[in-house]
């Protein structure tokens, strides 16, 4: 049983449904001087099976009536209504197609179920190869004029079109923030309709997605995401001699969707990208699709360093070959001190205690250093106010005027406080000398913090700049210290969470409980 939506109308116009009470027609079909069919209050959908798991394997049990089922007499009159695929009443024109429902193998594959045979760099393995798509249903043969797939004849359903374009429209833009052609939101989805690999990848992600901000069950997004690893490990089985660019754009829009449940992120997708981009040498270098996917993962393995303490385990040498260090567009530019960043967290993990050797650490400085006074004149913010806690803003106004900019300044704070982080104490400073230390660098770090989250709320329309202030504030929230920063954080990690749909309420809590015990250490009356 389910409450429905509104009515079929405006379900299939993906728009609000908005009944007036006592009204028996819809504000939107109203307006439009259509028949507007509302649902009736509750809904009953027909279960004929269910799976469980016995003993670790799963049983499907049928919920067939027996032969020996006593049935009541109905009293009259009764009348009942078949309802539609779309669960209203009759066979409206506006009647949603229903997609498969998935599988026991392909539930089983989803991400809660398979996750712990996947431990190594044989995440994908051991798995058996399914077709490229099921047979569709002779309903869904009726609708063969929404979309053709090239070349096979295959169709999309309204449901899969609608999560192509919500790809396109909403997720694709973050991989392409810093891609001077945009190449996750053009030439990704032409992968797709040539490559199922792709195109499941680019469901599942969708439905995981539109599941989170819609707080649904992402049952469809497990099925998709199931048929996906199938085509994947079959594929992955010859990847030494057959690695291609689908198989990269696959597993790095696989781990988008493993990040979206940040908290519980099992990092499986990660190890897969990593032993796909170390073993195509050259895609990093390669200019097109396979080099843009390949700086796409590089940020995701900053994102696994700097929240998870997932040390960098990528070939830097192939980036360091990279069209990105010949040219001089605002892309490039921030590609470079992305690839700074990177740097700067393989030395601090690979190193003991976080830090490195004074030579090194001076070399990987002076490139950051020269990087910021060499970036374009058109980096500087057209407008820029200050935070001033006193005046209630805890972070400063910085309006710049590309996604670029703004995503390469906060790889540049960010830098700069790994590279605080990272910095060697001299061996001969007394105790308060090292204690007064540490108070400087979390200053130092709060103060960079700060700009990063200020580049966030000053250009909102960069989605893609909220990740990188989320993470930051994740491992580093506790340097702040004062209050309007630590609430002015709080409502930052609120918006992000009903913007983006990136899960930032546990992070929140935590905040709220490291910032109560230091206050508390702070005010410490022995």
């Amino acid at each position: 049983m389910r409450v429905p939506r509104g009515c079929g109308r405006c379900r299939h116009r993906h728009i609000r449904c908005v009944v007036p009470t006592g009204a028996s027609t819809c504000t939107p079909c109203l307006r439009l001087g259509r028949a507007c069919h509302l649902d009736p209050r509750f809904q009953f959908k027909s279960v004929h099976h269910v799976y469980q798991r016995k003993n670790g394997a799963p049983f499907r049990f049928e919920l067939n009536w027996g032969k020996e089922q006593v049935w009541v007499d109905v009293s009259q009159p009764v009348t009942f209504v078949l309802e539609s695929s779309d669960g209203s009443a009759g066979g409206g024109d506006d009647a949603l197609e229903q997609y498969n429902s998935p599988t026991p193998e392909q539930v089983l594959h989803g991400p809660r179920e398979w996750t712990q045979d996947l431990q190594s760099e044989d995440t994908y393995r051991d798995q058996a190869p399914s077709p490229l798509y099921r047979n569709r249903s002779r309903q869904d043969s009726t609708n063969s004029s929404l979309s053709l797939m090239p070349g096979n004849g295959t169709i999309l359903t309204l449901r899969e079109a609608s999560l192509m374009r919500y790809f396109i429209q909403k997720l694709a833009p973050w991989a392409d923030v810093c891609d001077i052609h945009s190449h996750f939101s053009t030439e990704v989805p032409r992968r797709a309709l040539e490559n199922t690999m792709v195109l499941q990848a680019i469901l599942a992600l969708s439905a995981r997605h539109d599941a989170i901000l819609a707080n649904d069950s992402d049952w469809e997004a497990s099925a998709y995401h199931g048929q996906c690893l199938q085509i994947l490990i079959a594929a992955l089985d010859q990847a030494e001699t057959n690695c291609d660019e689908n198989m990269l754009i696959t597993v790095v829009i696989l781990r988008i969707y493993e990040e979206l449940e940040n908290k519980t992120d099992q990092k499986f997708h990660l190890l897969g990208s990593n032993r796909l981009v170390n073993l195509v040498t050259s895609s990093a270098s390669s200019g097109g699709l396979a080099e843009a996917v390949s700086w796409q993962f590089l940020r995701q393995a900053i994102y696994a360093s700097v929240v998870q303490y997932q040390p960098l385990q990528l070939d830097m040498q192939n980036y360091k070959r990279s069209s990105m260090f010949h040219r001089d567009d605002d892309a490039a530019c921030a590609n470079r001190i992305i690839y700074h960043c990177a740097r700067i967290l393989k030395l601090c993990c690979d190193a003991s205690a976080h830090i490195v050797r004074q030579d090194t650490w001076h070399q990987i400085s002076d490139s950051v250093k020269e990087w910021n006074q060499t970036k374009p004149a058109t980096w500087q913010p057209i407008r820029y106010q200050a935070s001033s806690v006193a005046a209630g803003r805890p972070f400063p106004e910085v309006w710049m005027i590309s996604p670029p900019a703004v995503v390469g300044m906060q790889y540049y704070h960010s830098a700069c406080i790994f590279l605080t982080l990272s910095e060697s104490q001299s061996l001969d400073m007394t105790d308060y000398e090292r204690a007064r230390s540490r108070r400087v660098k979390e200053k130092i770090i709060a103060g960079h913090l700060i700009v990063v989250i200020g580049l966030s709320l000053s250009n909102e329309s960069v989605e893609n700049a909220y990740f990188m202030a989320s993470h930051l504030l994740h491992r580093f929230g506790y340097c702040l210290r004062n209050v309007v920063e630590q609430e002015g954080s709080l409502q930052f990690l609120t918006r992000v969470e009903k913007v983006l749909g990136w899960r930032t309420s546990w992070m929140m809590r935590e905040l709220e409980h490291q910032w109560t015990e230091l206050a508390a250490f702070d005010s410490w009356d022995p």
